[in-house]
């Protein structure tokens, strides 16, 4: 019986990979987290937004947030009962920014088997297709792993700036989301977001979700429990944050973005060819 979920719900996340426009935080706690981002880059000179795999790591109040509720219910509907995080991002646009996310699927690049990783986006600020909100090709996770050109392109905020090309944008569905709210998606789906064309910030923050079977498969790496049992143990565990901003997890932080970004892992698919649909 599941937690929270209808049965046509995740039916819908089965067949197309995503769900949308549910409710996460109230508008204060995300307001509060908007100062957590800032006290970050007075404190450290950067955006949170340039830390590529675990950033929530750096604030005790995001660190918390994987351990909501009303978050892991619909998560454990979708995966099962024994649940870690895995990894997470700040996804930061800045006022008319012209930083867009190409065409890709996450399983590519982050190196888990087998693939039933759940990503929660949560809207820090509203995102609507104005402020580039997430879009995704619904059903696309039942296909095939595509290959990604990797174009280190200035304004894509991707590691390696890489892209599916042929995906066509008219096959699209965007999923705007209210200060609070989220939404999943699978981890093989194809998605993207277009360039922030409001006078407004757009922020939000995707946390990895998977079930403790799930393995690495680029060596041993961090995680944490954040529901059930872990019988498997094929991860170590991430370190606590123990203030509103924990400047003693930011190296962990900053090696798991590098190794991320390392050339020797490379993505999943076969690279013989730059990234297309076929």
């Amino acid at each position: 019986m599941p937690k929270v979920l209808s049965e046509e719900q995740i039916k819908h996340y089965r067949e197309n990979g995503y769900l949308g426009q549910m409710d996460g935080i109230a508008p204060t706690e995300a307001r509060a987290m908007l100062a957590d981002l800032t006290a970050f880059t007075e404190t450290h000179g950067i955006s949170a937004g340039q830390l590529q795999m675990k950033g929530h790591l750096c604030f005790r109040r995001s660190y918390e947030l994987t351990f909501n509720d009303r978050i892991l219910d619909v998560v454990e509907d979708l995966i099962g009962p024994n649940l870690m995080a895995f990894a997470s991002r700040f996804w930061i646009k800045g006022a008319r920014d012209k930083s867009f996310v190409s065409w890709h699927q996450d399983s590519a690049y982050f190196g888990l088997e087998p693939h039933e990783l759940v990503t929660v986006w949560l809207a820090i600020t509203d995102a609507t297709p104005e402020m580039g909100c997430m879009k995704v090709i619904p059903g696309s996770h039942r296909g095939k792993s595509y290959t990604h050109e990797e174009t280190f392109a200035e304004n894509n905020l991707l590691a390696r700036g890489q892209v599916i090309h042929g995906v066509r944008n008219d096959d699209a569905v965007y999923l705007p989301l209210k200060q609070g709210q989220f939404s999943c998606h699978h981890e093989r789906i194809l998605h993207a977001s277009d360039p922030n064309e409001t006078e407004v910030d757009r922020i939000g923050l995707a946390v990895f979700f998977i079930p403790t079977h799930v393995k690495s498969t680029i060596g041993r790496r961090t995680a944490y429990l954040v529901r059930g049992v872990d019988d498997f143990g094929h991860w170590d565990k991430d370190p606590v944050p123990q203030s509103r901003v924990d400047t003693g997890v930011i190296e962990h932080v900053r090696a798991a973005g590098e190794r991320y970004i390392d050339p020797k892992y490379r993505q999943e698919a076969d690279l013989s060819e730059k990234g297309k649909l076929d």
